[in-house]
């Protein structure tokens, strides 16, 4: 394997406020793929910074009666304990306030100005005379001149999405102090992107970008790039401009700048070279950041690269936004969540594991519902992958002394493991490519294979009657604990937490993909077991978010209740079966059940294969029901339904079947009586 080395960085996030879990999306995105990367055998290196500069962190620390870089200390200390909270590791975390940054930002000016492409221009702008002050975008509203709509903000309308020049808005006001604001003339810097269009188009052209941002790109080259506002007049918080006393520099000159100042100080600490990763064709550089500021990345950011002599983006990875319950987050809803109230309430690990569930290699919106959140958790992370460890792990240490042997194993162990291992070169591809959705995925299907092997092993039976068989029951379970060491190399980008206790538990030390072929075997001991995760209840996942008007049940329009016509029942008349004894009947165990997970069975267009907790001391079985033209596999997932538990397991098209799932039908189709079962599931633990 070729050794790569990568300079990753994720979109700084502003001083001017806290951390919430939109940022989060993109922060575990990342430090999943650097994680995986490491897990790999690879350099890599996640860089970040807190974005400190603009007209909102001089006008909050005035309010404020502080200093900005009070401020800006204050949301560094918050941010960096947040994302110590959620296991983010970066490599450095600094600020684009800081000594390095403003040589770079002074360095690349000057390259652009030795160019040419800086160009002077007087322009006309909006003025509050009351704050004396320039009025930015964001702090001017009024009506849009394209379509009316009232409140809109200076550079676009959010109604009918048309761009303006805040000059255009009809009745503008200033946002701060509600004053009509005057036009005044001002004195500004360009950068002249339009010179550089042939350059930037072989850069959206090349790898550098996914198809769909590249589409974007194209389109804004093809449309003709204007020419970029790079200063700012007084007052302002940020770099004063060389030569032009009383402006600076816009925020986002010297924002992205931060991702090569931090790695800067990265490199001084450590006695490295700023040119080994930043002007090196050995180095991999990677953005992570959200589609909202794609502009800024795949053209403003790359021009001042090249004419700066820095290596261009080997990869800019754009990703959707976050969405809570299928709605935009919002304070008046109580979706608007923050890291710190998410880590108050659940575990880290949760929303990584979640995350990392839904992301894939395209900008797509994220949603978070909270529902399928706690689904997703319970089925995949606690009742699969947690579940395994602790079954196999608590049998080994309680029973077995936690001595571990390979001695017996027979061809189910070693296929069982070797299907596993196989598996992994597959997980670490999906990693590179940023489709960790399928990566977990592939891993919980390790998990179900390695916890039906367990259940219908029964290692515990070996420990019984005349004819107990301790070495065949530790074989066993040695084979489940190799799978759940395999499991925790795969999954340690995700949830690192896991794998540091499983690997722990098993006494050997961190490990990563070179480890896999070092197996459990004789001489490995199982100690001091603990749960890696306590199963969660529902209601802890319904404290992330308070009580809002999607949740109140819809009014009732008097004059508008529908009225059931009463029908006429048909009755097909059928001759019973052979009457039983009631001891026979007895012979069935009936349970409500619940249903964690469901998915289509593979080549059949009727089954359904659900995890379903009845409350079985081994957790949740598998049960396989021809039910897929009447329930899709999401609508199952949090039912109760009746199941029949101690039927004799049955195999169809290769999955275990442990039970039956029963339903009623009759002309209009099938039905699940999972309503009259919604109590009585209030057992099911």
């Amino acid at each position: 394997m070729n050794k790569r080395r990568l300079l990753i960085t994720s979109g700084l996030p502003y001083a001017n406020g806290a951390i919430h879990l939109g940022h989060m999306v993109e922060v575990i995105q990342t430090d999943i793929f650097a994680r995986a990367m490491r897990m790999m055998g690879h350099e890599a290196l996640y860089m970040c910074a807190d974005d400190t500069h603009g007209t909102p962190i001089e006008i909050s620390a005035t309010k404020r009666g502080i200093s900005p870089e009070q401020l800006i200390a204050e949301a560094w200390a918050s941010h960096t304990k947040d994302f110590k909270g959620f296991d983010i590791d970066f490599a450095h975390y600094y600020t684009t306030n800081s000594p390095e940054n403003k040589a770079l930002a002074y360095g690349i000016y000057d390259s652009l100005l030795k160019a040419g492409l800086i160009r002077e221009e007087t322009v006309k702008q909006l003025y509050s005379e009351s704050m004396q002050r320039f009025l930015p975008d964001r702090y001017v509203k009024g009506i849009c001149p394209k379509c009316g709509a009232a409140d809109q903000y200076g550079d676009c309308c959010e109604v009918c999405k048309a761009h303006y020049d805040a000059l255009d808005l009809v009745e503008p006001h200033c946002v701060l102090d509600g004053s009509v604001p005057v036009v005044r003339e001002s004195h500004h810097l360009f950068i002249s992107l339009s010179s550089m269009t042939d350059e930037l188009r072989r850069f959206a052209e090349s790898d550098a970008l996914e198809p769909e941002v590249r589409n974007f790109v194209k389109t804004w080259l093809d449309e003709g790039l204007q020419d970029w506002n790079i200063s700012r007049d007084k007052p302002y918080f940020g770099f004063e401009i060389p030569g032009h006393p009383d402006k600076y520099f816009y925020v986002w000159m010297d924002a992205p700048i931060g991702y090569i100042a931090t790695t800067d100080a990265w490199c001084k600490a450590h006695g490295e070279s700023l040119d080994k990763y930043w002007r090196s064709p050995d180095t991999e550089v990677w953005h992570f950041i959200g589609k909202d500021i794609i502009y800024f990345h795949t053209l403003f950011w790359p021009a001042m690269l090249r004419v700066s002599g820095f290596s261009l983006p080997h990869r800019v990875h754009a990703h959707g936004f976050l969405t809570v319950n299928g709605t935009k987050m919002s304070k008046s809803r109580g979706t608007f969540i923050l890291a710190s109230k998410y880590l108050d309430v659940l575990p880290a690990a949760y929303l990584r594991f979640y995350f990392a569930a839904k992301l894939a290699s395209g900008v797509e919106d994220i949603d978070l519902n909270i529902e399928d959140f706690y689904f997703r958790v319970r089925s995949g992370l606690i009742d699969n992958l947690a579940n395994l460890h602790n079954r196999s792990f608590s049998f080994a240490e309680t029973k077995l002394g936690g001595k571990l042997s390979t001695a017996r194993y027979d061809d189910d162990c070693r296929k069982l493991i070797a299907d596993a291992k196989a598996r992994l070169a597959e997980i670490a591809d999906l990693y590179a490519n940023l489709n960790t959705a399928a990566a977990v995925k592939a891993i919980c299907e390790i998990g179900n294979a390695a916890n039906l092997f367990y259940q219908e092993k029964a290692p515990w039976a070996y420990l019984k009657g005349e004819n107990a068989d301790v070495e065949m029951a530790r074989a066993i379970v040695t084979a489940c604990a190799e799978v759940v060491r395999l499991i925790a190399i795969a999954i340690k980008p995700v949830v690192p937490d896991f794998s540091a206790k499983i690997f722990a538990q098993l006494n050997i030390g961190d490990q990563n993909l070179a480890d896999v072929d070092a197996a459990l075997g004789d001489g490995n001991v199982i100690s001091h077991v603990e749960k890696t995760y306590i199963r969660p209840e529902r209601e802890e996942f319904d404290k992330l978010t308070a009580p809002d008007a999607l949740a109140a049940p819809a009014p009732v329009i008097p004059g508008d209740e529908k009225v059931e016509e009463k029908k006429v029942i048909e009755v097909e008349r059928r001759p019973l079966k052979d009457l039983i004894d009631f001891e026979d009947f007895e012979k069935l165990d009936i349970r409500v059940g619940k249903v964690l997970a469901c998915e289509k069975v593979k080549k059949s267009n009727k089954l359904l294969c659900s995890q379903v907790e009845i409350g079985h001391p081994d957790g949740p079985v598998q049960i396989v029901s021809g039910i897929s033209k009447h329930y899709q596999p999401e609508s199952m997932v949090g039912r109760y339904v009746l199941v029949v538990t101690n039927l004799k397991p049955r195999e169809m098209f290769g999955l275990k079947s442990q039970g039956m799932i029963l339903a009623a039908s009759d002309e209009a189709g099938l039905e699940l009586p999972s309503t009259i079962l919604r109590a009585a599931g209030a057992q099911v633990k």
